[in-house]
This record gives structure tokens, C-alpha cells and sequence, in this order.
């Protein structure tokens, strides 16, 4: 095996300034192998619609909260040329690690999703499986040791800057049946200006006319109630923090912090002229405000998670109205900016073309 990782930096890098902590560990994962292959564009390729979905169990039960990146999260799309599917891993523990070693042959860091309840690197080590599973990326697979990154190891797990080893049967028995990422960049099949303005045009209507009740807009409003009812809930607190106020912080929050880097920092829209620019930077700064937003209410449903409080439900509330104001107006914004960057569209700064004249 060889000594050194194939990523850049110390340990996995953030997504251009994005920190690690404010987007899902499958995503992160898959922005580090793209990175050590060479892509650099990788916040406009990850970039995902706006999304708020509430997801209960087929009981009824609170699972989690969910943004854009996990919308699609079994069959992603991204934009330039990146693509990615979820593989099974075979049921059979002696080929378990066959598609593992089938996308290292390839050349590619591979994110994986084991069981990681019989993993002693991990955090999640004989801790039973909430919610989706943990990710982390396997760089290389030896006939004892594997290297691998992982975000999430206990203290005793020998990992220096996220990365170290891993039994290879530990990863065997973890792997069995378990989820692969499958990943792929080629050339873009859409110029820029186009993968934006589906972005965008996805995002308004992802929260404007959601496919559910506890989505979108209608999402936003519904999680007050939906928090004022776990108070009764006997796994109460868990509930807050994991399926609550982690989600709210890595995912949905992440989100919106990427794709306003990105309008943010989009030269294109800056060649329609000044009213697409401020169009462009409007959208970006409500969402951004959003992103810091939902992470004022990750914070307050984290302290509800530790002493219940009508005062801090309530707070719970106005953060969420927050949110949703802010959603609503960059939802808005969004639609505008869209129709400029529409094939055809006069640039919005060019006065409209004369009539003809009628006698």
C-alpha cells in the first residue's frame, strides 16, 4: 500500500470555503474524490435547488429534516458533467468489497456507507442505525488495512486529520449489502447558463409547489407543530438533536451556503448587465442569510433538546418564520432572475423592442 492519500491538504477539504460541518457526509465525500481527480468547479457542480423536506417513517414518526443535496439522494443529478448513482454491494460477505475494488481500479476514491456498528474507528461503533447512513470515502483496499477518511471516528480510532486505517474485515462485514457511491466526470452536457437557470427555476418550484405537505414553504410553517409535538415523545431530546437540529445545520443550511457561493461568485450573470447582477447577488445574499438563519434554529432546537421551555419552543417558531420569509423572498427573486437567463430573453437591461406600428 502506498503512504500517502491522494486529496489535497491535511485532511478532507471543505467545498471552496464551504466547512465540512455545513453539508452531508456524502456530498463532502464526493467533493474530495472529484477535487483529487482534478475538477475544480466543484461548488457549481454540487450545487442542488432549494428544498425543506420534513420525512417521517411509515408510521408516522419524525426520521429527519432534508435541503436540495438530499432531495434526489438516490439517484443525484448534478451539473458539470458530474453524475453519481448509489450500487449495492452483494449480500455475500466474500464479495462484498468487489465494487469497492471495481471504481479504485478506476482511479476513483470511492464513498461508501457500511454498517459502521461493528467499526471500532467509528463514532457510530455499537450504536444502533438512526436516520441515513454515515458515509466516508476508501482510498485505498489492502488484504488487512484499508485507508480510508472519515469525519466522524472516536478519539481512540488512530486517525490523524480524519484519515487512517481500517481493518479491511471490519470494512468486509460492514460493506455486506451496503450502499456504494458510483461516480463519474466528464464534459458539461449544458453550457453554464443553462445548468443555473434550472437550478434556480428547480428551487422555485421545490419550495413554491412541493410534492408533499411537509415540504417547501409549507414544510417551513408545518415544523413548529411539528416540534411542538415531540413533547411527549419519549426519545424526545435524541429526536431534537439528531433527526432536528444536526440535519438543520449540515444539510439544509449547507445547501443554501452553497448555492449562494455560487451566485455569489458567477462572473456569467455579471455579462447581462447591472440588473442581472444585483438579481444574481440579491438571491445569493437571501439565501445565505437563510443558511445562518436555519443554524440560529439548529441552535434553538438543540437547547430545546436539553430543557424543554414554552419560551424556547416559541423561539423555535420565530426562527422558523425567519426562514420562511427569507425562502419566500429568495423563491421570488429567484423566479426573476431565471426568466432573464431564459434562451432568447432580451438582457434585462436592454429596453423592450418597439411595437409595430398599427394604422
Amino acid at each position: 500500500m502506498t503512504t500517502a492519500f491522494a486529496y489535497l491538504g491535511a485532511g478532507p477539504d471543505a467545498i471552496e470555503s464551504l466547512p465540512h460541518t455545513r453539508i452531508s457526509c456524502w456530498v463532502h465525500c464526493l467533493r474530495d474524490a472529484l477535487y483529487a481527480r482534478g475538477l475544480r468547479e466543484t461548488a457549481r457542480a454540487l450545487a442542488q435547488p432549494l428544498d425543506f423536506v420534513i420525512e417521517r417513517t411509515a408510521d408516522g414518526e419524525l426520521l429527519t429534516l432534508y435541503g436540495g443535496l438530499d432531495a434526489d439522494y438516490h439517484h443525484p443529478r448534478f451539473q458539470r458533467g458530474v453524475s453519481a448513482r448509489w450500487e449495492t454491494s452483494p449480500h455475500r460477505e466474500e464479495q462484498a468489497l468487489d465494487l469497492i475494488h471495481r471504481e479504485l481500479a478506476r482511479g476513483h476514491a470511492v464513498p461508501v456507507s457500511p454498517d459502521p456498528r461493528g467499526m471500532r474507528h467509528s463514532e457510530f461503533y455499537r450504536i444502533p442505525h438512526l436516520g441515513y447512513p454515515h458515509t466516508f470515502l476508501v482510498h485505498e483496499v489492502g488484504p488487512h488495512t484499508t485507508r480510508a477518511a472519515d469525519r466522524n471516528t472516536r478519539a481512540s480510532s488512530g486517525f490523524t486529520d480524519n484519515r487512517g486505517t481500517v481493518p479491511t474485515d471490519e470494512l468486509r462485514r460492514g460493506m455486506t449489502g451496503a450502499p456504494v457511491l458510483v461516480w463519474d466526470a466528464g464534459p458539461p452536457e449544458q453550457d453554464w447558463p443553462d445548468e443555473l437557470r434550472r437550478l434556480l427555476e428547480h428551487s422555485v418550484r421545490r419550495m413554491t409547489e412541493p410534492d408533499r405537505p411537509e415540504a417547501g414553504l409549507a414544510g417551513l410553517l408545518a415544523l413548529p407543530g411539528v416540534l411542538e409535538g415531540l413533547e411527549t415523545h419519549p426519545d424526545r431530546a435524541r429526536l431534537l438533536r439528531t433527526s432536528v437540529a444536526g440535519p438543520l445545520q449540515r444539510q439544509v443550511a449547507g445547501d443554501r451556503l452553497l448555492l449562494a457561493r455560487v451566485l455569489a461568485a458567477d462572473t456569467w450573470t455579471r455579462e447581462r448587465g447591472p440588473r442581472t447582477t444585483a438579481l444574481a447577488a440579491e438571491c445569493a445574499e437571501l439565501t445565505r442569510a437563510s443558511s445562518d438563519a436555519l443554524v440560529d434554529l439548529a441552535r434553538a432546537a438543540f437547547l430545546l433538546s436539553r430543557s424543554w421551555s414554552a419560551d424556547t419552543l416559541t423561539l423555535c417558531g420565530r426562527r422558523a418564520a425567519q426562514v420562511h420569509d427569507l425562502d419566500a423572498r429568495a423563491a421570488d427573486r429567484m423566479s426573476a432572475l431565471a426568466t432573464s437567463l431564459r434562451p432568447g430573453a432580451a438582457a434585462p437591461d436592454e429596453p423592450p423592442a418597439p411595437r409595430a406600428r398599427t394604422h
